[in-house]
């Protein structure tokens, strides 16, 4: 497999099945050192931000995107699509941090722990302080990728 930077290349719009507003990475940066990097600037007009940053519980879901942004460009690479996912549980989920201030940037990686092609996954996830590797964050997510949404929906 490639390193997934032409994929990533394209933006994270297009690795990842949400839109506007609530697309909350800003990069994908593809692969390095075994994990799966994207990037977050917390800014002022996030969607989810309160009064002196973004609460630290958000986390869980830049992992989440994080893990769609992986998911989708190795399925891109792979002459295929970006697919639906969910996000199945999140275990022991430690933040050193109670908010990422504004101004911050955060890098998340993400590495494969468990994969069943179609299937169910678990992915190792950490928050670093992208100035000074600082770990923020950390937890183990389990997701599922469904494909098609609409075919879920209609219970096939």
């Amino acid at each position: 497999m490639s390193d997934l930077k032409a994929v990533c290349a394209m933006g994270v719009e297009g690795l990842i099945p949400h839109r506007q507003p609530m697309v909350l990475i800003d990069r994908a940066c593809g692969m390095q050192d075994g994990c799966f990097v994207a990037e977050v600037d917390i800014r002022s007009d996030s969607p989810l931000g309160g009064a002196d940053g973004v609460p630290a519980y958000v986390g869980i879901e830049y992992m989440a995107q994080t893990v769609a942004a992986y998911a989708g460009a190795e399925g891109l690479e792979a002459g295929g699509r970006v697919q639906v996912g969910m996000l199945l549980g999140t275990r022991d989920y430690a933040c050193a941090v109670p908010v990422f201030g504004w101004g911050q940037r955060l890098r998340v990686l993400v590495r494969k722990v468990l994969h069943q092609p179609g299937g169910i996954s678990a992915l190792d996830c950490r928050i670093a302080d992208a100035s000074n590797g600082a770990e923020l964050a950390r937890a183990q997510l389990t997701v599922v990728q469904v494909g098609d949404l609409g075919r879920l929906q209609e219970g096939h």
